[in-house]
């Protein structure tokens, strides 16, 4: 209801009560005010705004101050000489007071006056600073986001103290009204892709946003992709890093996580820890990665596709000690390895997300049973069970979680097409793998860059070997991004 509001305060108190539906936690407070003004009334949700704020800075001075004559402006002087709170704004549109009221603001309200002042006295229910769960590090800083917006972006400021750092709030969800703040730099940012960013964003039509992964699926949900083309990260110093490299942070309200983009391949191999740690030490790390990255996705269907189709390549002491284990197992090579790699992501599944004190006793317990009584019961075999072991171990090293969830699709599928198709499925299959990474576009940038389109300025860089940070610390970062087919452009310049 967007109406201006009556002059009468109990009818106007009403209203707004009436908008609530009457629920009790929505309280009024009415003041018999010294001078002029004789009556007031504060409306409140408890339990998120600072009572101790109100009470000291709203209540007192209201009651002890004594009101302006009527030749001089009210609301001002209320406003320099009686509040002590520092946010303080005067509308009068309905909506605004609800808006204000659930975000934790108090409304007060001045018998004969029309307009509403809305003093910020926000007080969540928010946890301390704790370890980062999501990338851990060696070396570095071991302090992680919050569920705390406005907490998040402080953090990214004390990494970045600069002027052109920019922070812009907006929300969404129509129900939740969530708070949503992009940051960037505005010197560094590539205004197509903010821009893009802030399009998509106001064309999004959800009821309710509780998580950042509600933005994630809608700001990438043309590509249709396993692959994530959105970085998430728990890490302060590691948004900030991105933002200095011109990329833009969404830091969603109630989220530990904040979204970076554009995203590329090569930023899902990239560990805090090959920064904090010396170059030379560090610098071929990156490249074990990438090895063990391909490694755990084609160990298995390797194994599936040798052991039931390609027997013959196979050296001769290990042909004949896998078919001496096939022997004595009464399953195909195809279900035995999906039937543990199946068990291996459900011990990890369930360890991840057990109270602390049961994942060592699951752990222990997966160990025993699929491990040494399934070998001892014929079930599956030792060599089984040691290439599973292999590639959960190699995908394990993934800096970041996101992309492990795309691993394991891709291994069950490079599994069921070495059973189907040998070594010729998981050739096609590897072709039309690079066919869609070649593709995937995150905010019109190639998600396989600088490699493809390639770049030599950015290869030199920091890409599968990490450079000494003089030779990468002084560069304007800059986005290889679509280029248009001539006919596209073409039409955009007849249009």
């Amino acid at each position: 209801m967007n109406q201006k509001q009556s002059g009468h305060l109990a009818e106007r108190v009403s209203g707004i009560l009436a908008s609530f539906g009457g629920s009790s936690d929505v309280k009024t407070r009415y003041l018999k005010l010294p001078g002029g003004h004789f009556f007031a009334c504060l409306l409140y949700i408890e339990n998120i705004v600072d009572t101790m704020a109100i009470q000291e800075h709203i209540i007192e001075p209201l009651l002890q101050k004594p009101m302006t004559e009527e030749d001089e402006p009210f609301f001002p002087f209320i406003i320099q000489e009686v509040l002590q709170i520092s946010d303080i704004e005067v509308f009068e549109d309905m909506d605004k007071v609800i808006d204000k009221l659930v975000n934790g603001s108090t409304i007060i309200l001045f018998d004969g006056e029309s307009d509403v002042l809305s003093a910020d006295t926000a007080k969540w229910e928010e946890r301390s600073l704790s370890n980062p769960k999501g990338q851990r590090t060696v070396q570095g800083p071991d302090i992680g986001f919050t569920e705390s917006r406005s907490g998040n972006v402080a953090l990214i400021r004390k990494y970045i103290k600069n002027p052109m750092l920019q922070a812009h709030t907006e929300t969404y969800g129509k129900i939740t009204n969530t708070s949503v703040t992009l940051v960037y730099l505005e010197n560094l940012v590539d205004t197509e892709i903010l821009s893009s960013i802030k399009e998509k964003l106001n064309e999004m039509p959800y009821d309710s946003v509780i998580g950042s992964n509600y933005i994630t699926e809608y700001l990438t949900k043309e590509s249709k992709s396993l692959f994530p083309l959105i970085l998430n990260s728990d890490r302060p110093d590691v948004a900030a890093a991105e933002i200095l490299e011109g990329r833009v942070c969404i830091v969603v309200d109630g989220t530990p996580f904040v979204l970076i983009a554009p995203a590329v391949l090569i930023q899902f191999f990239q560990s805090p820890d090959d920064y904090y740690l010396n170059s030379e030490a560090t610098k071929y790390v990156r490249p074990l990665r990438f090895i063990f990255f391909w490694l755990s996705l084609y160990i298995p269907g390797l194994y599936v596709a040798f052991t039931t189709f390609h027997k013959g390549l196979l050296p001769v002491n290990l042909l004949v000690g896998f078919t001496a284990q096939q022997q004595s197992v009464p399953f195909p090579t195809v279900f035995e390895t999906l039937l543990v790699l199946t068990l291996t992501d459900a011990i990890y599944e369930g360890s991840s997300r057990l109270p602390q004190n049961l994942v060592i006793t699951i752990s222990l317990f997966g160990a025993i049973v699929f491990g040494q009584a399934s070998v001892e019961a014929q079930l599956v075999q030792p060599v089984t069970l040691v290439i599973i072991s292999i590639s959960f171990i190699f995908s394990s090293i993934i800096p970041i979680a996101s992309l492990n969830y795309s691993v394991r699709i891709i291994k069950i599928s490079l599994i069921l097409i070495g059973a189907l198709l040998g070594l010729y499925g998981i050739a096609l299959f590897t072709l039309m793998l690079l066919v869609h990474l070649c593709y995937l576009r995150s905010f019109s940038v190639p998600y396989l860059a600088p490699v493809s389109p390639y770049s030599r300025r950015d290869m030199k860089k920091d890409v599968f070997i990490r450079k000494p940070i003089p030779e990468i610390n002084q560069t304007v970062p800059v986005f290889h991004k679509e280029e248009q087919m001539e006919d596209q452009s073409k039409k955009e310049n007849d249009s």
